[in-house]
């Protein structure tokens, strides 16, 4: 089948000639507008619409797919994708325009076991047998991703003590402030997973076929007044730590920040709520050995047997929250971590333990001594 790309910026064509080369088994080709089959367009391009009146008028056979992130966009001559579009999604609507079994196994199995992500990902626990994904790297740079630029909009944004409001795709936006225990936002679940995935920079084929294209967001910093007044009603509020987890551990794929070393001490400053997200046993035995003292995330790996691509994903998903760090740097954090404060009823054996914590010996060492 023959498809050609019509008006996209050179990112947003990159990332598309990667989709179609990748992940189409060769069954999709590349062509020009008079040859093709299917047009893919980018409608957010002041000059697709009348681009593709132009072609369509001249071989009306030749189907359309729109992509925008506009939500009350519509055409009659073509299929609208909304952004960000995955390379699943994609190549399937370009399968049913065509008319013709294009997509091999690989592509439908990709699509079963995202649907399954789907049914099962409110889950707060997840099974053993989920795995943290194979990468080529073992480390990652967090601004080439959204990751990155919300830890450093909230950075900039505790520096100048006001709220930081990324935005993309037109209404897409997500409000972060270092003094909130809450991030407001109006991604769903879907959009947060896809834009995780993608690399705003390009940084390496597999993350640009991940999403179609994920253009750098804007930042802008606001008055608390006025981003609560400009955004009142058209977002939802999520616990901080719960949500920069959830877009660490989704941003890692079992990768590490570039700038730590397997082999450098690092703190976990908590215990993370984790009732709140989904995790594993492996992650919260890793967990539990690492809150006891810094380590490095080779010896928690080694210690407890487990692979290091996983430590990583915990690692990151931590430091994503603001509760961990290199040891040496433990006053430094992007969240200073909220104090859970000591509950006012105290149960009868913690009130025991505490006087008896509090009771002074009897002797000490010198006056045993001076007795014998």
């Amino acid at each position: 089948m023959k498809i050609c790309l019509m008006e996209m910026d050179d990112r947003t064509r990159q990332s598309m000639v990667l989709v179609l080369s990748h992940r189409a088994d060769d069954a999709i080709v590349l062509a020009d507008a008079e040859t093709a089959d299917v047009a893919v367009l980018d409608l957010d391009h002041p000059n697709a619409i009348e681009a593709f009146k132009k072609t369509h008028a001249r071989r009306p056979a030749m189907k359309g797919i729109g992509l925008t992130s506009r939500s009350d966009l519509a055409h009659d001559d073509l299929l609208v994708l909304r952004k960000p579009v995955s390379a699943n999604r994609l190549l399937e609507s370009i399968q049913h325009l065509g008319g013709r079994e294009t997509i091999g196994a690989k592509v439908m199995a990709a699509g079963a076991a995202a649907a399954l992500r789907e049914r099962t990902g409110s889950a707060r626990r997840r099974s053993e047998t989920v795995a943290v994904p194979p990468h080529e790297k073992q480390t990652f740079n967090p601004a080439a991703y959204l990751l990155g630029i919300l830890i450093d909009a909230a950075a900039e944004a505790g520096k100048r003590d006001q709220v930081a409001a990324v935005s993309f795709y037109g209404d897409r936006v997500i409000l972060v402030d270092s003094k909130s225990a809450v991030v407001h936002t109006n991604l769903s679940t879907a959009q947060a997973r896809a834009f995780s995935l993608s690399s705003v920079e390009g940084e390496d084929a597999s993350d640009m076929a991940n999403t179609v294209g994920l253009h750098r967001p804007r930042v802008e910093y606001l008055l608390r007044a006025d981003a609560a007044s400009r955004y009142r009603g058209k977002t939802f509020s999520v616990p901080q730590e719960v949500f920069m987890w959830t877009l660490g551990a989704m941003t890692s794929r079992g990768r590490l920040p570039d700038d730590i070393r397997p082999d450098e001490r690092v703190y976990l400053r908590r215990w993370p709520n984790m009732t709140r997200f989904s995790y594993s046993d492996t992650d919260m035995r890793i967990v539990a050995y690492w809150v006891r003292q810094a380590t490095s995330l080779q010896e928690i790996a080694d210690a407890l047997g487990v692979p290091e691509g996983t430590v990583f994903n915990v690692y990151t998903a931590a430091y994503a929250a603001g509760l961990a760090g290199k040891a040496r740097r433990e006053a430094d954090g992007i969240w200073e971590a909220p104090q859970v404060a000591e509950h006012s009823e105290r149960g009868l054996f913690s009130s025991i333990m505490r006087r008896l914590l509090q009771r002074k010996p009897a002797c000490n060492e010198e006056e045993q001594v001076a007795a014998a």
